[in-house]
């Protein structure tokens, strides 16, 4: 127990020897600011002669101050003021006349023939997208026609060729006779029925 008491003596003695050794060095290592110290205490008596005599000479422009100047006298001269800004507004009155020149004219008609202009383009475009849209869907239809019956087809694209206005007297007769038939046989499928 004795032994191990020392050994454990013995290593605490070490660690003070080496940490000792190192403060040492460290303490070696460490600069002398008293030059920097004195530096400083020459900049700190030239800044406090100057603030000194600076604080003086507000403290002197202060005092020369007359505070004894009384509010009503103030209020006095600001009602007066303001009576003279009264009279020259008076004196001067202004006016304000609205009018449309010759060239304000010109702008207004130009913006407004613009705008017309703008609106029925716009218009006209939207038509046009509509029609567009039908005459596909009419286009996609005919070619479904000649691919399932190519004479029908065929038919049709030589009559409005050779003669529009015939074609669509045909059209409108064939619609006119469809039309009849159903009308004819809901009628029988009316009656029959009944």
């Amino acid at each position: 127990m004795e032994n191990n008491e020392k050994s454990i003596d013995d290593e605490i003695i070490d660690q003070l020897i080496k940490r000792v050794t190192e403060m040492e060095k460290k303490a070696e290592k460490i600069q002398d600011y008293t030059p920097h110290f004195e530096a400083l205490k020459e900049i700190f008596k030239v800044f406090l002669v100057r603030y000194n005599k600076e604080s003086a000479e507000q403290i002197a422009a202060i005092a020369k101050m007359n505070i004894a100047y009384p509010a009503e006298q103030i209020q006095k001269q600001q009602v007066e003021t303001r009576s003279i800004l009264e009279a020259i507004r008076k004196a001067l009155p202004i006016k304000l006349k609205y009018s449309l020149d010759f060239k304000s004219k010109g702008v207004l008609i130009a913006l407004a023939v613009i705008f017309i202009y703008l609106a029925s383009a716009t218009g006209l475009i939207i038509y046009l997208w509509k029609e567009n849209t039908h005459l596909e869907a009419v286009e996609v239809k005919f070619r479904m026609i000649k691919q399932v019956a190519p004479e029908i087809g065929l038919w049709a694209d030589t009559t409005y060729l050779n003669n529009p206005g015939l074609a669509e007297k045909m059209v409108t007769k064939f619609e006119s006779e469809e039309a009849a038939k159903k009308t004819r046989a809901k009628i029988r499928h009316t009656y029959t029925s009944k």
